[in-house]
């Protein structure tokens, strides 16, 4: 039977079938194409992407200039200052009291020049004194100066301090505004423009706010003193940042006592590095223990004790480790726990964990490390007085010798060769801490063709050697440690601690 014979209903099936069979066919013939199409499309996909294309792009037009060299600069504080005059009046103002000796420690011979201008007069003896050395390969400068007193305008004591390099941030810790105690803030601005200068402070019960702290401007090459009474009377421990916008400043605090009626401490203290987890105050020299041990129970003599000053500038309570180490074998060691709440100071006598009754550190040079959860700053203040003498003249009753305080700041790792300038001042001793935890070779090369020191720092604890008053060396292979000086005579104790130059500027690139 043909197709034309069959009935109508199979026809139209048979028809139907064929059609669907040649849609089947043409679609599978379709898809067949397109996945034939899309693998080629990704084979050629692939060989583009291996293939590499050729960059169109214009670089941006650039010139790359190498800054001239800066001078090197030091700044030293100038001679010790009094309120009021000699004749006890205008004791809102400050006056210069003799004049220090500034040693110079350098490749070269740098210049020298008076910041005369601001708050306080006196010759050019007695201001603070800009150092200046043109920029050379391998030239260095470092000064220091020293000025001993024995109660010449109601001060006694040692004040030692390194000529710093301007900033526009400093920290101070030490110093008190409670009876007898008197510190002043001194700002020195080297530069060519003015310097506006803000202060904070933080103390014993937080934070300080006080009209004044902010706006205090410093003339360029000239000085401002400012006594922090005037901010914050009867404040047991300060701690101070300031901080300095357009030109740059040396900033210093200047401490004295009078305790009763005689004067009995004076010092500069020296800026500490900025808040850290680790600080560390390399020397820390105790001096006439058995002298302060003795002379306690003189009324005004309360405060010979040392103690380890920590402020924390934060919003979160700093828990700070304490470790006292030796730089002498067996000498006496101590390490004990501090809590500091959020922005506040605290004082804590050294001789915290030692045993009632036990025998105070004995006399010499000692290191001392913060180890803290949150950033923290820190000092060490000590004290010497010999042992009370008895005036047999007035019924046997024993007097005070002379008393002399220090501050003993904190010191950052040194980055680089240094210059050292040793001050003119009693006993020198260098004291060096791996701040990296590795050990070094220091070695410290007379600037005069004198002798050549060396000094091996284990890669922990801390080592003490002796330098010469006066005197000028080369530190190398001291990246990585802290260093600091410190010098003791009878009734004179005094340190600061040695800071890498700042750094060199970088190249700038200029684009049009």
């Amino acid at each position: 039977m043909t197709d034309d014979e069959l009935p109508v209903d199979a026809a139209s099936e048979s028809a139907t079938g064929s059609g669907m069979a040649r849609a089947v066919t043409v679609i599978s013939l379709r898809v067949v194409r397109g996945l034939a199409g899309l693998g080629a499309a990704v084979a050629v996909v692939a060989a583009v992407g291996l293939v590499p294309l050729p960059t169109i792009g214009v670089e941006a037009l650039g010139t790359t200039v190498e800054p001239e060299p800066a001078e090197l600069l030091g700044v030293c504080p100038g001679a010790a200052l009094r309120l009021g005059d000699e004749t006890g009046a205008n004791a809102g103002e400050a006056f210069p009291v003799g004049s220090p000796a500034v040693s110079i420690a350098a490749t070269g011979t740098p210049s020298r020049t008076p910041l005369a201008a601001g708050d306080v007069g006196g010759s050019s003896t007695q201001a603070p004194t800009l150092l200046s050395l043109a920029p050379s390969d391998g030239a260095v400068l470092a000064a220091a100066q020293a000025q001993a007193s024995d109660g010449d305008g109601d001060l006694a004591g040692l004040a030692v301090a390194g000529c710093g390099e301007p900033t526009s941030s400093a920290w101070l810790v030490g110093g008190a505004t409670t009876v007898g105690r008197t510190t002043l803030l001194l700002l020195a601005n080297p530069t060519g423009v003015d310097a506006d200068v803000e202060i904070a402070m933080w103390g014993e019960s937080g934070p300080v706010t006080a009209p004044g702290m902010r706006g205090i401007a410093v003339p360029a090459g000239g000085q401002r003193v400012l006594s922090l009474a005037g901010f914050a009377p009867d404040l047991a421990a300060p701690v101070v940042h300031v901080t300095a916008r357009g030109g740059q400043v040396v900033a210093a605090l200047q401490t004295s006592i009078t305790r009763v009626l005689d004067p009995g401490g004076l010092d500069l203290v020296s800026t500490s590095p900025a808040p850290a987890r680790e600080v560390f105050i390399p020397e820390v020299r105790i001096a006439d223990a058995a002298g302060v041990a003795g002379s306690l129970g003189f009324e005004g003599y309360d405060d010979l004790e040392a103690i380890v000053r920590i402020g924390n500038p934060g919003d979160e309570t700093a828990f700070v480790e304490v470790s006292v180490t030796p730089t002498i074998p067996g000498g006496t060691a101590t390490s004990f726990q501090v809590q500091v709440p959020a922005g506040e100071v605290v004082d804590t006598g050294l001789s915290t964990a030692l045993e009632l009754g036990a025998d105070p550190f004995a006399d010499g040079d000692y290191t001392v490390v913060l180890r803290a959860d949150r950033p923290v700053v820190g000092a060490v203040r000590a004290s010497t007085i010999p042992e009370p003498t008895v005036e047999t003249d007035d019924g046997g009753d024993a007097v005070p010798g002379p008393a002399d305080l220090a501050w003993f700041a904190s010191a950052s790792a040194l980055t680089t060769d240094v210059a050292v300038a040793v001050a003119d001042a009693p006993a020198p001793v260098v004291v060096a801490v791996a701040a990296d935890g590795a050990a070094h070779t220091l070695t410290f090369t007379s600037l005069d063709g004198g002798d050549v020191v060396r000094l091996d720092v284990p890669a922990t604890g801390s080592v003490a050697a002796e330098l010469e008053p006066g005197t000028g060396y080369l530190l190398s292979g001291a990246r990585g440690v802290a260093v600091a000086l410190g010098f003791a005579g009878e009734g004179q104790l005094g340190g600061y601690p040695l800071a890498s130059p700042r750094a060199a500027d970088s190249p700038i690139v200029i684009r049009p």
